[in-house]
Formats: structure tokens, C-alpha cells, sequence
């Protein structure tokens, strides 16, 4: 399973979900992604100029222990899970298929895109009239309305059917109340996140 941040902590008990890399020892942090320390000690060990001011040194970012202030603890547990979550889904670019916009030769590409083997994960709303196509290959989620293809006399069954080697995202329950609070009306990162818990 890919991990969205590291988590330095001597806690024994994982409350931050298997979306992050939780360990004791700074040693095994995965490197190139956000990581939070907990515990002044520790963090005064690894960051370099360390200021009990400052929270955050860009990726790197420490606070309390439960023990020392836990109302400080709460809250940058709370940022640091909202940045680790947002750094990772907006590395993706977010492209909107225009039908009315987009010239023959990128609407060719598109289905070029669509019935190609790359794995794809694809989110419906609700009433099934939007889709969001997330491609890893290209790190871009990408946004098509049904009901304009329909508009232009494509069925919407005819979507559905271009779409190779595509996994449906039916069932959110992977996602926490945390999460689904950073997420926010930003349906477009529901399929990036979804491949972080598969």
C-alpha cells in the first residue's frame, strides 16, 4: 500500500490510518514524502535549527506529545494530515474533456486515452452524469459530463463501453471522516485517493 506521510512516534497504538507510515524510529521514514515527529526530544534530535516556534521546516513537521500539550498535539495533527493529503492529490493535474472546446485531434486522443490498457480509476457522482477518470500513467484526473456526451448524441452507454481496463469507485467507505473533510467539494481527488487504499 503507498503512504501519503511518515509519522515518527513512540505510541504503540496506530490512530492515523494505513495511509501513513507510522514508526519509532526516524531511521524508517520513507524519504521524499511529508513527516510529521511527535515529541519535542525527538524532533529537537533530527531537525537542524530547530525553533519550538516554528511547526514546520517545509516537509518536515513535529509537535507535542499527547503528554506535553495536548490541545498543540490535536491541531497539528489535524494540519499536518490535511497538507500530507493535499501535497498528494495536487501533484495530479486536473484536465475538464470539453467536447465543445477540445479540437478533433485532442478528442481523438481522449479516445485514444479511454480505450487504452493503462489502468484507470473512475468515479461516478451520484446521479451517474459526471465521471472523474483518474490515470497514475499520467498522474491526471480527468473530468467528462455524461450528460454533454448525450447532449452531442452519445449515448452514455457508449461511454461506459470505451472505458478499458477500468476500476469503478462504487464504495467510499474507505474514506474517513477526516479525509472526507479535507476533500471537501474536491470530488476530483476522490479516485486519486482511492489508490492509496487498494
Amino acid at each position: 500500500m503507498k503512504k501519503i506521510g511518515n509519522i515518527v512516534t513512540k505510541t504503540k497504538k496506530n490512530i492515523f490510518g494505513d495511509i501513513f507510515n507510522v514508526v519509532n524510529s526516524f531511521d524508517d521514514i520513507i524519504m521524499g514524502i511529508p513527516t510529521l515527529i511527535i515529541g519535542i526530544e525527538e524532533a529537537k534530535k533530527h531537525i537542524g535549527g530547530f525553533n519550538i516556534l516554528e511547526k514546520h521546516y517545509g516537509d518536515l513537521w513535529w509537535t507535542f506529545k499527547k503528554t506535553e500539550s495536548r490541545c498543540e498535539y490535536e491541531e497539528d495533527i489535524i494540519d499536518f494530515y490535511r497538507y500530507a493529503i493535499l501535497k498528494e492529490v495536487e501533484k495530479n493535474r486536473y484536465v475538464y474533456i470539453d467536447p465543445i472546446r477540445f479540437k478533433l485531434d485532442s478528442i481523438k486522443k481522449t479516445v485514444k486515452f479511454l480505450k487504452g490498457n493503462e489502468k484507470k480509476y473512475v468515479f461516478l457522482t451520484r446521479n451517474s452524469n459526471f465521471m472523474f477518470i483518474y490515470s497514475e500513467k499520467y498522474s491526471t484526473v480527468f473530468g467528462l459530463s455524461i450528460e454533454l456526451c448525450e447532449y452531442f448524441g452519445v449515448n452514455r452507454h457508449k461511454v461506459f463501453k470505451l472505458l478499458r481496463n477500468a476500476q469503478y469507485v462504487h464504495d467510499l467507505s474507505f474514506m474517513s471522516e477526516d479525509i472526507r473533510k479535507v476533500v471537501g467539494s474536491n470530488t476530483h481527488y476522490l479516485p486519486v485517493l482511492y489508490t492509496y487504499f487498494n
